[in-house]
């Protein structure tokens, strides 16, 4: 669904934000969505119990050794799963919320009258109760930190129509589409929170992502996005690194490769790396490696509060230059020069700024 364009003042002091302080009450300077109230929010208020992989099992169980088997039910996954509530239902019986919603397309929509939504990963219901209850974690986090206009909607998402391992979110229709080719890919965490990134940067910057060093910062993010929702529960092991991304998605197609990851957020690229008109995905390591090193530095959420603020004064064709420095400029605004200047030091140390 699209959303309607309005603008707020950002008027935020430092005085008022120190770092050791929750960011509450931000005013981002661009949105799109209008948070529910009143009645519509009160519509939303229905449990139900869902089964799910927290991320993944690999992370889980701390064993690379799995492997798809072509989408079976197997023992030795079962330890992996995990008995979750889901929240913010509208009480229809489906996976309809006010943070996400299975998209009308979807083929056999998850259905349960007793509020039971327990299913195998053989079961194509299994993908959908994943992605329902880990973008209505993300958004959750995100409000948290203070954002209520941020991708604030019941995002749509349609699980398993495309046999390609591949996903992706469209902004033309504002879908998140879940392939199934290897691991189903919405079987894996990481890479419903990386999906879920680009559609966070499509509610801040409407069109974000045009031209290659826009498009490798939206790559980034989304990486960035989901290391920093592992990183509330997951275990940062060598078997699992928390810079590895989305272990369990890859197990299809990095057989020789150990730890499996789809790519990291800790690699030692910078601009000398970039290629201009290169693969996003590649370029987008510089930016997420600079993310990664300004969550260590600040903490998660003052980092988060920064990147995500930040996002609001990008441009849809914005560069890594620009971007960087508005990152930095928003960190002064919201916590002073210090932590400015540790946010500088990551970029920096990409060749950045």
């Amino acid at each position: 669904m699209r959303r309607s364009r309005f603008l707020l003042l950002l008027t935020i002091s430092a005085a008022l934000l120190p770092l050791a302080l929750p960011a509450a009450g931000l005013a981002p300077a661009l949105a799109r969505e209008t948070p529910a109230t009143g009645a519509n929010a009160a519509a939303f208020t229905a449990t139900a119990t869902g089964q799910v992989f927290d991320p993944n099992p690999v992370v889980t169980l701390q064993d690379e050794t799995l492997t798809d088997q072509q989408d079976k039910d197997y023992p030795a996954l079962n330890p992996a799963y995990r008995t979750v509530t889901l929240t913010r239902l509208d009480g229809s019986g489906y996976l309809h919320g006010d943070f996400a919603t299975i998209d009308p397309k979807q083929k056999t929509p998850a259905f349960s009258s007793t509020g039971q939504f327990v299913y195998l990963r053989s079961d194509d219901r299994f993908e959908q109760v994943m992605a329902y209850y880990h973008v209505t974690a993300a958004q959750t986090y995100i409000q948290s930190l203070g954002f209520t206009t941020i991708n604030n909607e019941p995002q749509n998402l349609l699980l398993n129509p495309i046999g390609q391992d591949n996903s992706y979110y469209d902004p033309k229709t504002d879908v998140i589409t879940f392939g199934k080719g290897g691991v189903d890919d919405a079987e894996d965490a990481e890479m419903i929170w990386h999906e879920y990134g680009h559609a966070i940067q499509d509610s801040q910057v409407p069109g974000f992502g045009s031209g290659n060093q826009a498009g490798s910062i939206g790559e980034g993010f989304g990486d960035y996005w989901a290391f920093t929702m592992s990183q509330a529960d997951s275990p940062d092991t060598a078997t699992t690194p928390l810079a590895c991304i989305a272990d369990w998605d890859s197990t299809a197609y990095t057989y020789n490769q150990l730890p499996h990851c789809l790519r990291r957020v800790d690699t030692n690229k910078t601009m000398a790396d970039y290629q201009p008109n290169g693969d996003v995905h590649v370029n987008g390591q510089i930016w997420s490696r600079a993310l990664h090193d300004i969550n260590l530095a600040l903490g998660r959420d003052p980092a988060n509060t920064v990147i995500l603020q930040a996002q609001f004064a990008f441009s849809p064709s914005t560069t890594f230059q620009a971007a960087a420095q508005a990152t930095v400029d928003t960190a002064t605004a919201l916590y002073g020069s210090a932590t400015a200047s540790q946010v500088q030091a990551a970029f920096a140390a990409r060749g950045i700024l």
